[in-house]
């Protein structure tokens, strides 16, 4: 009878793994923390816990209480604290939330693994961080950046990308309430919510892999689409590094975002820059002044129908008018009366990673350490 169970066992264990429905084993923790702000400003949020769970006075790491669990409970800022449901009052304005025996927290109604600290801000809105191995926080990550249907080498680089950008930023926060955020002013973060089979794979077989140049950690920007020829990060930003110089790439032509056109009202447009700080008229003219060497928009000169004049840089015009309306800076503009069409090529920045074409070249036999030695010139895969 015992032979005949064990018979069975094994077969079902078999018929299992045939039909997939095995899940790749967790990564090793890394031992890397990154704390990630997972909502910020906000008068309030859900909170879930299934299974027992602590809570710390964030300042002094005193026990404030213990629980089984928590029902859906909206987390609120008081005067004197923090308040958990109708019932929980604390009277600290940071609170440390543990869980025990891998106990699920859910804020907003995503699922998060590791630590979460909520703290009540001097404008009474929450600010909630999320304490997470920066394996299991790339796990959360590339679902968002690239799709878990793309080639697994494609998904692989984007993974080493992200882990390399993420480390990075965590260097210079050591003095701010988190290193990281989860909107894509950082790298787009849902939590275990947003973790697949696919792009869990490729962290593991990542595992610990970052990029570094004459041997330091370096910002792995990346990018949807490049249009052609990937951008100088120095036009950017106050960073100049050969491996983020910016290079041709003739892999992401077939890309959805490889053209893009666009048709807008000139007074929403002026709306836009006199609520950034940019006083003028109705606009009449808009003229591209400068390209720089990957054909990009450098400067702009917007000329309203008095005749008066400003000049604008066209990555504060893309941020102003919105990264989502103006997909990159490689764009003509076509004058219309009232209205403005631009037409484009690529979508985002332009430096470092092409994710499309990183795509293209993992269709074409390329590994993931090719790709991201072909996007990150002179760089280095460090373990």
């Amino acid at each position: 009878m015992v032979k005949k169970i064990a018979r069975i066992l094994i077969i079902s264990v078999f018929a299992i793994s045939l039909l997939g429905f095995s899940q790749p084993p967790m990564p090793p923790k890394s031992g890397e923390i990154v704390r990630v702000a997972i909502a910020r400003g906000k008068p309030s949020v859900m909170l879930v816990i299934k299974g027992p769970f602590s809570i710390y006075s964030l300042g002094t790491n005193e026990l404030l209480s213990e629980y089984k669990g928590l029902g859906n409970s909206a987390v609120t800022p008081t005067n004197f604290g923090i308040q958990i449901g109708p019932y929980i009052y604390l009277k600290v304005f940071g609170i440390k939330i543990m869980p025990k025996r891998d106990a699920a927290i859910y804020i907003d109604k995503r699922r998060f693994r590791g630590q979460v600290d909520i703290i009540r801000q001097q404008d009474k809105t929450l600010l909630v961080v999320n304490h997470i191995d920066v394996e299991n926080y790339i796990r959360g990550v590339l679902y968002h950046e690239v799709s878990h249907k793309w080639p697994l080498e494609a998904i692989k680089a984007q993974a080493v990308a992200a882990r390399t950008y993420a480390l990075y930023q965590k260097k210079g926060s050591e003095k701010n309430d988190y290193d990281l955020t989860n909107d894509i002013y950082s790298q787009v973060y849902g939590g275990q919510t947003s973790e697949k089979y696919r792009t869990n794979k490729a962290v593991s077989q990542t595992l610990g892999e970052y990029l570094t140049y004459n041997a330091e950690i370096f910002p792995t920007y990346f990018h949807a689409n490049c249009a052609g020829h990937t951008e100088d990060a120095a036009k950017l930003w106050n960073i100049d590094l050969p491996p983020l110089k910016g290079k041709p790439c003739d892999f992401c032509a077939k890309s959805p975002h490889s053209k893009w056109k666009i048709n807008l009202r000139l007074a929403d447009i002026q709306v836009k820059l006199i609520k950034s700080g940019r006083e003028i008229g109705l606009i009449k003219e808009i003229h591209v002044l400068e390209r720089n060497n990957s054909g990009r928009v450098d400067k702009l000169e917007i000329i309203d129908r008095r005749g008066s004049k400003i000049y604008i840089s066209g990555k504060d015009f893309r941020m102003v008018v919105g990264p989502n309306i103006i997909k990159s800076t490689n764009f003509n503009v076509i004058m219309r009366g009232y209205y403005v069409d631009f037409e484009g090529k690529g979508w985002g920045h332009g430096v470092g990673l092409c994710q499309w074409g990183a795509k293209s070249m993992s269709e074409c036999g390329f590994k993931y350490d090719e790709i991201l030695k072909y996007y990150y010139p002179g760089s280095e895969i460090t373990k």
